[in-house]
């Protein structure tokens, strides 16, 4: 699937595991949760063997600042 790839420390993660092997991508994180289930049936669709389980990680972020979100520090 187009956008997935190897994945960087530092980004999204899926993993995919069948009865007999396994498979792990990075993948964007404009990725809607319709593209990895799109990706992970297709891989399912000509894999060998069962699907045993999906791991999706996500790496947490900051949460925004005041100053980074634009919010004015105006008084009412």
């Amino acid at each position: 699937m187009r956008g997935f790839h190897e994945a960087q420390a530092s980004e999204s993660r899926l993993r995919v595991v069948f009865e007999d092997d396994q498979i792990s991508f990075g993948f964007p994180t404009v990725a809607t949760l319709g593209d990895v289930a799109d990706w992970v049936g297709g891989l399912a669709k000509f894999h060998e063997s069962s699907l045993v389980a999906v791991d999706v990680k996500i790496p947490r972020r900051a949460a925004p600042s005041i100053a980074s979100t634009g919010a004015s520090q105006g008084t009412h």
